[in-house]
């Protein structure tokens, strides 16, 4: 039995492959067997680079989405505590005498 060593794929690779199959309008499994891909694969592509979708994004656009997430992030993390702590204080039982 021979072990199949699994390739590896850069994104341009993938995105190139998918604008061949739009632009020519070739048939995947056609196309999948000129370049030596597996049908499903190429489906897979198609719908991750394809037209239609657009979670294409650069690593620039990527990181600058990440670090705004994390800073939302750390946003929402204090409004929870500061929440937290007032629910704690809300919430104590109040004593017999104390504010009447």
């Amino acid at each position: 039995m021979e072990i199949r060593k699994r390739r590896k794929f850069t994104d341009e690779y993938k995105q190139d492959v998918v604008r061949i199959l739009e632009e020519k309008e070739m048939p995947i499994k056609e196309l999948a067997k000129d370049m030596g891909l597996g049908v499903d694969l190429l489906y897979s592509w198609r719908r991750r680079y394809g037209k239609d979708n657009h979670n294409i994004i650069s690593k620039e656009d990527d990181s600058a989405e990440v670090k705004k997430l994390i800073k939302r992030l750390r946003e929402v993390e204090e409004e929870r505590d500061i929440l937290k702590k007032a629910m704690a204080i809300f919430t104590q039982p109040t004593k017999p005498g104390i504010g009447s």
